[in-house]
């Protein structure tokens, strides 16, 4: 009798620890699956992102706190409370948002251009790093959708402090590196990533107006990498892009999201630190020409460069708002030099 009590117990635990792992954030209007719905604490720690699904690891809440600050499409949308935690599904009143409207030339040419609004940001161990957003223009080869050139034409980047950084501490040191523009090399040839998977752990989803295509990829999850004194370890990539529905054409692409995930320490640390790239990209604009324009405006991830507050444009996925409701007066931006 003792025996089978015991198995029954163990029976009722992993049962109760293995089922109800994932949060699923749906739509209250449409009831399609929110992803990209971020996770944060109330003092700013962003915990995770909802994938192409809508769905979070519960895990990712631990330790469970009383209420949490849910953001979708760079706006507060109200709060997950411990209560929530509970379901497997949240219904979530998200905005009522048109797709952007993707303004088209119907001349075919050599190249093909297009033009959008991005940001871009990292967070060290969940807490805010760095930030930056801007406008920029992607010019692809009209005929095998590859990538030949991207081009900036207004940015802005924000950092935290570095006066306490320390090589030797991971954590301390402020990562302007990362503020790059999101990588779209391969969104012309998304065809060949759904004939290949399994390889790339492709999912897709039919939403109403829209087909989302999410890919994952991992490395080095059994055994890192040390270069310089530093370890690497626990690569993961995933990247989501939505198309007009019934369309994988380059000139339908209406979203971009890209997340880089992985670890790293210093030689002198014991433990690793957890490293996060979020990038968006959102076309508004897509034209044709043997001749595109060309600009010899970089990114620099320690200034800033506008010549107008582009970030107010309609649709514009602003999260820095987002992080200075958090960090108030702790954010820096880099000085603007553009000329007026």
């Amino acid at each position: 009798m003792k025996t089978r009590l015991i198995n029954l117990f163990f029976t009722i635990f992993i049962v109760s620890i293995t089922s109800g792992q994932t949060l699923k954030f749906v739509s209250a209007r449409t009831a399609e699956p929110l992803s990209n719905v971020s996770v944060f604490t109330e003092t700013g720690t962003l915990l995770t992102t909802s994938d192409v699904e809508g769905n979070i690891q519960k895990e990712a809440l631990l330790p469970l706190k009383d209420r949490y600050v849910l953001v979708y499409e760079s706006y507060d949308i109200g709060n997950l409370t411990s209560q929530d935690v509970d379901s497997e599904t949240v219904k979530l009143e998200d905005r009522i948002s048109e797709i952007q409207t993707v303004v088209i030339s119907s001349k075919k040419a050599k190249y093909m251009t297009v033009r959008g609004h991005f940001h871009v940001y990292l967070t060290v161990n969940r807490e805010f790093n760095v930030y930056a957003d801007g406008i920029a223009t992607y010019v692809y080869d009209n005929d095998t959708k590859k990538l030949k050139n991207v081009m900036v034409e207004q940015y802005r980047t924000f950092a935290k402090s570095d006066e306490d950084a320390d090589s030797k501490k991971v954590a301390s040191l402020v990562y302007e590196g990362f503020l790059q523009v999101p990588g779209l090399d391969e969104i012309g040839r998304i065809k060949d990533h759904k004939s290949n998977g399994k390889k790339n752990g492709y999912k897709e989803i039919q939403g109403i107006e829209e087909t989302r295509m999410q890919i994952h990829r991992a490395a080095l999850q059994e055994k890192g990498y040390t270069i310089f004194g530093y370890s690497f370890y626990d690569f993961e990539y995933l990247n989501s892009v939505s198309f007009t529905k019934g369309s994988m054409d380059l000139k339908d692409f209406t979203e971009f999201d890209e997340k880089l995930n992985f670890k790293i320490k210093h030689k002198s640390e014991p433990e690793f630190h957890q490293m996060i790239k979020y990038s968006k990209f959102i076309p508004v604009e897509v034209s044709f020409s043997n001749a595109p324009a060309t600009s010899k405006l970089k990114l620099n991830p320690k200034k800033s460069s506008y010549t107008y507050e582009y970030w107010k444009a309609k649709g514009f996925p602003n999260m820095q708002p987002v992080f200075e409701s958090f960090f108030k007066d702790s954010l820096k931006e880099g000085a603007n030099t553009a000329k007026p």
